[in-house]
């Protein structure tokens, strides 16, 4: 188990002895380590999830409604939080891992995600491509962290963008993500492109109507503080968690002649522990290893899938735990990718 940052010459060194092992492994040897009972949905138990999860934002809704003003910065990150929830439940229905029901993932989906400005089908397509692509060092559309001559070619705003994305500006990448790769239509593929556009105008459609009413009832300061905060929190939340999954100075982007996808599923993606407030809402998430080997296994099997990969393969899984030096030993230092794909601060 690797469980922390280590020099670049003994991540190096380590990985090199590991690299025989993971080529001796397929992907369906460690896929059936996987108990079978893992990869069975049940419709009832995400749907009574997905209603408890909506009582919860909406008593905290409630409650910041009646709380005092100096109280409103703890509810911007607790309602922050509980978003970012939404987004994880959603996630479960683009996998079809949420139900066998395909309208019924659809409809959660656009439910859970309308709120937060995702388009479902758009966010799903664009999902599909990083698991195909995981830390791939030209095909992942996640996170990539680009080779020094890339980052040189770049306009000056792209890379302005960039160095904000990939340091201490991260918490806002996701934003940028989103509109700039979930709400151009020229992205898509001809097969893709009625489905994202279906989910473009349903989430305008619900968000416009929904934030139109806050503003009648509440004027702009109710759209700022009840809308905009929290969303800016939740988005603080999906690029940290996006960020942490598969960015480690153990964990290269791999080039084309060395990536696979064992080498990305299990080795390049990375399990981390959040505080017990943000695991209340974030449904395991951050038991991600199992999720990438296969996006069938629901969120509340997660936990049983790690466990037995870990019990086989201890040496081949990165497990963290949330804390800011952690993050800022990321945010710091994986800025470039050397030849070999793995991380460089820009420095």
């Amino acid at each position: 188990m690797i469980d922390q940052v280590q020099t670049a010459t003994d991540i190096r060194a380590r990985n090199e002895q590991l690299l025989d092992r993971l080529e001796r492994l397929s992907y369906s040897e460690v896929l059936k380590a996987i108990p079978r009972y893992c990869f069975q949905r049940n419709t009832a138990l995400g749907l009574w999830f997905v209603a408890r999860h909506l009582a919860i934002l909406l008593v905290s809704y409630g409650l910041f409604a009646w709380a005092p003003l100096w109280l409103a910065p703890l509810f911007w990150v607790w309602i922050g939080t509980v978003l970012w929830g939404n987004f994880v439940l959603a996630h479960d229905c683009g996998h079809q891992s949420f139900s066998p029901s395909r309208p019924l993932n659809a409809f959660v989906g656009h439910l859970l995600l309308f709120a937060t400005l995702y388009p479902f089908h758009s966010w799903r397509i664009m999902h599909d491509r990083h698991h195909a692509w995981t830390n791939h060092q030209d095909n992942d559309n996640s996170w990539r962290t680009l080779r020094p001559g890339e980052y040189a070619k770049g306009e000056a705003i792209d890379r302005l963008i960039y160095r904000l994305a990939h340091g201490r500006g991260w918490w806002f990448a996701s934003v940028i993500h989103l509109f700039v790769m979930h709400y151009d239509l020229r992205k898509f593929t001809d097969r893709e492109r009625a489905s994202a556009r279906f989910s473009i105008v349903v989430t305008i459609c619900l968000a416009l109507g929904c934030l139109s009413a806050l503003f009648v009832f509440s004027g702009w300061w109710g759209v700022i503080n009840y809308w905009l905060l929290p969303w800016l929190v939740f988005h603080f939340w999906l690029s940290t968690f996006t960020l942490i999954h598969h960015n480690h100075p153990d964990i290269p982007y791999y080039p084309k002649d060395e990536w696979t996808p064992l080498k990305a599923q299990l080795f390049a993606t990375v399990h981390c522990e959040y505080p017990w407030w943000v695991e209340l809402v974030a449904y395991r998430i951050g038991v991600h290893i199992p999720h990438h080997l296969s996006t069938a296994i629901p969120f509340y099997h997660l936990d049983a899938a790690h466990a037995a990969i870990k019990a086989r393969w201890p040496e081949l899984v990165h497990e963290a735990r949330f804390s800011w030096p952690y993050l800022r030993t990321i945010v710091d230092a994986c800025h470039l990718s050397a030849p070999d794909g793995y991380h460089m601060p820009f420095k």
